[in-house]
């Protein structure tokens, strides 16, 4: 390993002039500042960063936290905190706790999960992290929190419920008021919905704005036209086979899988979507604009989540007293082929 000493040798100069030239102090003449960084380019040179941090007393590194880095909204996030970084000269320590790897769909907290976020915490502590960026895997309210913290930390994608911390998410509400308003300006009254968990903040919070669109437009909220599902595919599926029958012209699925379960349905019974039926989803997965016809939807804000979260992490890392409150960013709805105009009078 090339160290500042061996370069000083090759170039007869002090350390302290390979040091102060590295770092753009000056210290020696044009010719011998262009030998001293040709040198340690010939000599692949890397810095010692953690030895430059300790002196500096600043190590310019956010910390990541994410529960579950295979989920499909973490990556995107993560991606956001990586590019605020990289756009404010910070670097990132990434640490994934893989929940959904070891529990599923089990969001309960409990004293494993703090035991696993202790250690996660120590862990970035130990990197000398000036802040932290926390990622949940499903939007909630998290009962466990770090047991010691000596650095800013905000939430992303969930909640705590020390309200001390700030958080980011986005609305899922309004964009879901949004979904069944386009239903209804294209004529549709019988509007299903395929909802996920009872106990889902998204399924909540979604039921809502899809309540509310019906509100404001007289539209009698019907319960025999929600049914639940698990975010399955197939649990979209199974709703179908009970909502169509019931009569809907149209079906809200909280989120695209099941979605691509109601198009299941219809290519099995000769339904044509947009024509026979209407049908919007939620994410902006993959698939939704592979699906024939392609798939409304709504598009999340993950990677501004990522890059509001590093603002808010760093403004507090420079002595802005925190903010501990929940922002909510807007989705994008994307209206694409499979909502069309209710021809049932």
């Amino acid at each position: 390993m090339t160290t500042i000493k061996k370069i000083a040798e090759c170039t007869h100069v002090s350390a302290a002039t390979v040091s102060n030239v590295l770092n753009g102090k000056g210290g020696a003449s044009e010719a011998k500042a262009r030998e001293i960084r040709e040198t340690a380019e010939r000599l692949h040179y890397t810095p010692n960063l953690l030895a430059k941090r300790l002196k500096n007393q600043h190590s310019n590194t956010i910390g990541i936290i994410t529960e579950d880095l295979t989920v499909f909204n973490t990556p995107e996030i993560v991606d956001g905190v990586d590019a605020a970084c990289e756009a404010m000269g910070l670097e990132i320590i990434l640490g994934n706790m893989r929940l959904y790897k070891r529990y599923n769909n089990d969001f309960t907290d409990t004293q494993r999960h703090q035991q696993l976020l202790d250690k996660m915490i120590e862990h970035m502590l130990s990197h000398q992290v000036e802040g932290i960026v926390y990622i949940g895997y499903h939007c909630r309210k998290l009962v466990y929190l770090p047991s010691r913290i000596t650095v800013p930390i905000v939430y992303a994608y969930c909640y705590p419920l020390n309200q001390k911390y700030p958080a980011v998410i986005y609305d899922d509400e309004k964009a879901a008021y949004d979904l069944t308003m386009l239903m209804i300006q294209k004529g549709h009254r019988q509007i299903g919905a395929i909802c996920g968990p009872l106990d889902s903040f998204h399924t909540l919070e979604r039921l809502k704005g899809y309540q509310r669109a019906l509100y404001e437009n007289g539209i009698l909220f019907n319960p025999q036209l929600l049914q639940y599902g698990d975010w399955s595919r197939s649990s979209g599926f199974a709703a179908a086979e009970l909502l169509v029958p019931a009569g809907v012209t149209a079906i809200f699925a909280f989120n695209d899988e099941m979605a691509c379960g109601v198009y299941e349905y219809c290519a099995r019974n000769s339904l044509q979507i947009a024509k026979d039926i209407s049908v919007a989803g939620f994410d902006n997965r993959d698939i939704s604009a592979d699906c024939t016809p392609s798939l409304t939807t709504a598009k999340l804000p993950l990677e501004e989540i990522g890059q509001t979260c590093t603002r808010l992490l760093t403004s507090a890392i420079d002595g802005e007293p925190p903010k501990s409150e929940i922002t909510r960013l807007p989705c994008i709805l994307l209206e694409r082929e499979s909502i069309g105009p209710c021809t049932t009078v």
